[in-house]
């Protein structure tokens, strides 16, 4: 899987990534496979949140996802298995709430490594503002620390070094886990994210010292477009992506309130791949 490469960019236009039709599924699984991510979109352009349920629903059968998951952070909530991705007033959850940027994380607050592997967004409105999502070449980083600084890398591999925090009021719940794990292919699951909700573990000073100097190398790296692309997805547009490969963040953004931005979000264990 080459994920982002400056090949990848090369497709890019105006910020977004290379658009297929919604009933190609044989051109946006090879750039899934390629890449790690896909923008498939609405034959009809502009949507309404019922079509784009309808069209979620068809990627999901296009690309064997399955039926939605729903995360263990949000079972005994009652939320529903596709996700409304919308400023809301009075919600306790902390990105939607607020146009404000979100830092880079994968899905899955609570899960193990790996467990969620592909998220689709589905734009049905953009913000008036902003409110493009990156995609980070995390495993390609990691792979890059691993040459330069083995040891620095080693530590992103251990089982207890993060801890995922939940930040919903009254909700004390938290995973440990490595930031990193070997797929077997030669790629590597992540559960990366610098934000709100991370802790880390160091279990003695030299390993505080490592951790310090891959978190750096991290920073350093994550705004190179050999490694990261922006999406800014325009209504009828669906985001495809491997949550378990791949980490995201979200640029601030405004609203018209009369037409608040609205994306629908759905998580699943299963990778992409033709339905027969």
């Amino acid at each position: 899987m080459r994920l982002m490469t400056s090949d990848y960019t090369e497709l890019a236009a105006s910020g977004r990534g290379y658009v297929t039709d919604l009933l190609r599924p044989d051109r946006t699984y090879d750039l899934l496979e390629g890449y790690g991510f896909a923008v498939t979109r609405s034959p009809s352009g502009a949507v309404s949140a019922k079509d784009a349920h309808r069209e979620m629903a068809a990627v999901r059968a296009d690309f064997g996802l399955g039926e939605p998951y729903a995360p263990l952070l949000y079972r005994d909530r009652g939320a529903p298995p596709v996700t409304e991705v919308t400023r809301k007033a009075g919600s306790d959850h902390p990105a939607f709430h607020t146009g404000a940027a979100q830092g880079w994380h994968t899905d899955g607050l609570l899960e193990d490594i790996g467990t969620i592997r592909t998220t689709l967004l589905y734009c049905v409105r953009p913000a008036r503002g902003g409110g493009r999502t990156f995609l980070l070449n995390a495993g390609r980083v990691f792979e890059e620390l691993r040459q330069r600084d083995p040891e620095a890398a080693g530590v992103l591999l251990r089982g207890t070094i993060l801890g995922r925090r939940s930040t919903i009021p009254g909700v004390v719940r938290e995973a440990v886990g490595p930031v990193f794990a070997a797929l077997g292919d030669g790629h590597y699951a992540t559960r990366y994210g610098e934000g709100q909700v991370e802790r880390w573990y160091p279990k003695d000073a030299a390993e505080q010292r490592c951790l310090a100097r891959a978190l750096r190398y991290f920073r350093a790296r994550r705004d190179d477009p050999d490694v990261r692309i922006d999406l800014l997805l325009q209504s009828g547009q669906c985001l495809i992506f491997r949550n378990d490969v791949l980490a995201h963040g979200r640029e601030y953004f405004t609203d018209d309130p009369r037409c608040p931005r609205l994306l629908l979000r759905s998580l699943h264990t299963d990778a992409p791949g033709c339905a027969s």
